[in-house]
């Protein structure tokens, strides 16, 4: 490994340095906990409306139903055929699928975004080590130039 390669030792950082390093990665930390709790809450909705097609499982043409558009907003509606479901694909793509095909991009859904959650929870970890060890670096540079100054003036 070269000397590029392996970047400089926090040791050798000033506190200056060290105080910039440590709030990039305070800021780095911030954006991953964001994606971390939006993703959290994405794999909810993907569990309500997994819940919300069993819930429908039951109904029979022409049952009425409160039918969920949003975490807080749900309609009546009638029930033209309990297997056929509206099911968004996209940023505001819908496509009409029989339950078992609706199911199925749900757990896709589900899977991908479970893994998406475990990469950043990765990520999450690294920077909150990262994050102990500037401030680690920090506090004993700190400490150094304390007791520098305390035996100048000794």
């Amino acid at each position: 490994m070269t000397e590029e390669q392996r970047g400089v030792p926090l040791s050798e950082l000033s506190l200056q340095q060290l105080g910039e390093l440590q709030k990039n990665c305070e800021q780095e930390l911030t954006f991953f906990q964001d994606s971390f709790n939006a993703l959290k809450a994405l794999l909810s909705r993907n569990e309500k409306s997994i819940s919300a097609l069993e819930d429908v499982k039951v109904g029979t043409a022409g049952h009425t139903a409160l039918i969920p558009l949003s975490e807080s907003l749900y309609i009546r509606a009638e029930l033209s055929d309990p297997n056929k479901h509206m099911v968004e694909i996209g940023t505001g793509y819908f496509v009409e699928l029989d339950r078992e095909k609706a199911k199925g991009i749900f757990d896709r859904k589900k899977e991908h975004i479970a893994k998406q959650v475990e990469t950043v929870e990765g990520i999450l970890k690294e920077k909150r080590r990262t994050r102990a060890y500037i401030s680690d670096a920090f506090q004993t540079k700190v400490q150094a130039q304390l007791a520098n100054m305390n035996t100048q003036q000794s």
